[in-house]
């Protein structure tokens, strides 16, 4: 299904006093109205022409037909109150007045496809701008030479800084508003849906300005003494003034569910950020090839033209589906004239917790950007140099691979926030149990192969990524390391997601409290015995504590945790489990056998070759256990025989 053909409403409930007549839906008054209608154009003078009114036994049978009908749809609406007890009066007498629309009568079954569809769009659009995000690493670096660790820690503690800015001037409106615009659009509200998309856009607009001036007013006291991070954080200030407005139309999109538009614009921007960052990079080096601090500062402003690349894409999807994002409001009614600064309210008082949630990752990174040089200084000697290149080892490193893997999470919640507020808005509690798990399913599909494959060929592809040097075996080790705080940033992000959608914050910000108390209890001990590889202990002790949290509310309110799904869990670790161990033999073979000297060729193609066989095996393998049905459903047809699972 089309986007531009896609319904306005994605939630299914049942209507408890309505019948198809004829094709349509229609209550019992609306019945006797018609009928009523018909009655009195048979006994009109003007019927047909002058002719006779019917005979009254006709009227009489007519009649009876709607006791009939009206006798039939009492029935049925008490046996859906039996089945949904909490169901009053009041409310079936309120979805009288409701239209009726396809979505309302849609299976569960569609729901599940959307969120697959949603899902595979933003986890494709996320996927490819992750790796374009990862992929300039190769040149970018090479380029650099011996400065490239210094320059990656350098850009890292600028984009630390800057992430975190970007979750306050948001605000989390962007999520927020992704969950409103869902539950207007299951409520049929057009006209508070308007309302809230004008106030968004200006909003965006107000916040994106404010920010960015803090931001580059207030670079000298956020740069922890280092003078080379004051004009990267300048750099960065353009972006933090656009991207309020370019999230919040995102989230537009992705609450009418056109996921499309919004994962086309993440892939532009990175396409557009990353040929600036290369070109820039080539002229500056040239004139001056020790100029490693102009190359991050032109880097990191490249953040701006990939913003203005990606409203581009936006403002010609707004032009493109128009008729669904702001509906006519000729035939529509406000439920209620609510202000249009009360709305303001409601998306601030909604989106509040979405600063903490969507910059969870950001701020456990801080703790160590603004603790580890000071807690290394204490215990050791080393210089600053020396420090900044053992923060690019754990820190800046592995982090730029790790996240091409993590944002898979959040397009499932991106994708589940809407579906989920608007089965809460309908009441359908059986339906959140269905989508809960169709979220855990999809999380565990698709990160435990992506985790346990990037363990699996850590060796070559960090030394694809990095300059192949002394240091590679300390960078190889905490990257296999960061595969697992991979997972646990990636849970931690779903289940807060989930939970905020089903208006469950005061869950989410005690978990996060706990696992980030915990995080900051555990820095200096951690650090002390272990260094750069205690600071990622620290972060996966934490964010453990943070995802049992979460888990044990899931469990004991709607019933569903991983245990649920505990068959379909198994078959997909012994799938991605197989996919790791044949990848890691093929390293092995070829780092002993056919490639025994390290050059960049020879671990580009052994990881290449991992990778593609490692994954054929793995799709085979999902195919024949069966778990790869909710991503194909009816398409599984066109699968050989000897690959679908057994019946």
């Amino acid at each position: 299904m089309s986007d531009d053909q896609r319904p306005e409403n994605l939630n299914s409930g049942n209507r408890v006093d309505k019948i198809n007549v004829d094709g349509q839906m229609l209550s019992a008054e609306e019945i006797l109205a018609r009928a009523r209608k018909r009655v009195q154009n048979k006994q009109s003078p003007s019927h047909s022409g002058g002719v006779a009114p019917q005979s009254h036994q006709k009227t009489v049978m007519s009649n009876a037909d709607i006791a009939l009908l009206k006798q039939k749809n009492d029935q049925a609406r008490k046996k859906i109150i039996q089945k949904k007890p909490s169901l009053t009066v009041a409310e079936t007498s309120n979805t009288q007045s409701q239209p009726v629309t396809p979505s309302d009568t849609a299976p569960v079954s569609d729901n599940q496809a959307t969120l697959v569809k949603g899902s595979a769009w933003l986890s494709v659009g996320n996927m490819v701008s992750r790796i374009l995000g990862a992929l300039y690493i190769l040149p970018w670096m090479a380029m650099l030479g011996v400065y490239g660790n210094r320059a990656n820690g350098l850009f890292t503690q600028g984009y630390n800084v800057y992430a975190v800015f970007l979750a306050i001037a948001t605000f989390g409106i962007p999520a927020a508003i992704s969950k409103i615009v869902a539950e207007l659009a299951a409520k049929h509200d057009i006209y508070r849906s308007r309302q809230l998309t004008r106030q968004s856009i200006w909003l965006g607009i107000g916040l994106g300005i404010l920010f960015g001036a803090i931001l580059y007013i207030a670079a000298p006291w956020l740069s922890n003494g280092n003078a080379n991070v004051i004009p990267v954080l300048h750099s960065l200030a353009p972006a933090v003034a656009i991207f309020p407005l370019m999230s919040m139309i995102r989230g537009i999109f992705q609450g009418h569910q056109l996921m499309s538009v919004s994962a086309m614009s993440q892939v532009i921007e990175q396409i557009a950020r990353v040929a600036y960052m290369l070109i820039t990079a080539v002229v500056i080096l040239k004139s001056n090839p020790t100029n490693w601090t102009g190359v991050v500062v032109q880097s990191t402003f490249a953040a701006f033209i990939g913003a203005i690349f990606s409203m581009l894409v936006l403002i010609w999807g707004w032009a493109r589906y128009r008729h669904i994002l702001v509906q006519p409001i000729e035939n529509a009614q406000p439920t209620h004239h609510a202000p249009t600064f009360g709305l303001v309210l409601n998306i601030l008082r909604e989106s509040w917790p979405f600063i903490i949630i969507g910059s969870a990752i950001t701020l456990f990174q801080l703790v160590d950007q603004y603790s580890f040089f000071d807690i290394m200084n204490h215990f050791f000697s080393n210089s600053n140099t020396e420090l900044l290149n053992q923060f690019a080892l754990f820190s800046a490193n592995p982090n730029k691979l790790i996240m091409i893997i993590v944002p898979f999470s959040t397009s499932i919640a991106a994708t589940a926030l809407p579906m989920l507020s608007g089965s809460k808005a309908t009441l359908t509690h059986a339906d959140i149990q269905t989508q809960l798990k169709q979220v855990m399913k999809l999380f565990a599909l698709i990160m435990l192969p992506s985790a346990l494959g990037m363990y699996a060929v850590a060796g070559p592809l960090y030394k694809m990524f990095y300059p192949i040097g002394p240091s590679n075996q300390d960078g190889i080790y905490l990257l296999q390391y960061s595969t697992i705080l991979a997972i646990a940033f990636s849970l931690f992000m779903l289940l807060s997601f989930v939970l905020q959608a089903l208006s469950e914050v005061s869950i989410v910000m005690k978990a996060f409290i706990a696992g980030f108390v915990i995080k900051i209890v555990l820095q200096i001990p951690l650090i002390r015995f272990f260094e750069g590889m205690g600071a990622l202990m620290a972060s996966v002790i934490g964010m453990v504590v943070a995802i049992a949290y979460m888990l044990d509310f899931l469990k004991s309110m709607y019933g569903v945790s991983f245990s649920t799904i505990g068959r379909e869990l198994w078959r997909m670790f012994v799938a991605s489990a197989m996919m790791a161990v044949i990848a890691r033999l093929i390293v092995f073979f070829f780092s002993n056998f056919v490639f025994p000297m390290d050059t960049k060729l020879s671990v580009t193609i052994t990881t290449f070759v991992a990778v593609f066989i490692g994954g054929a095996i793995l799709i085979m393998a999902y195919l024949r256990i069966g778990v790869a049905d909710d991503l194909l459903g009816s398409k599984m047809r066109f699968v050989p025989k000897i690959l679908r699972p057994k019946r």
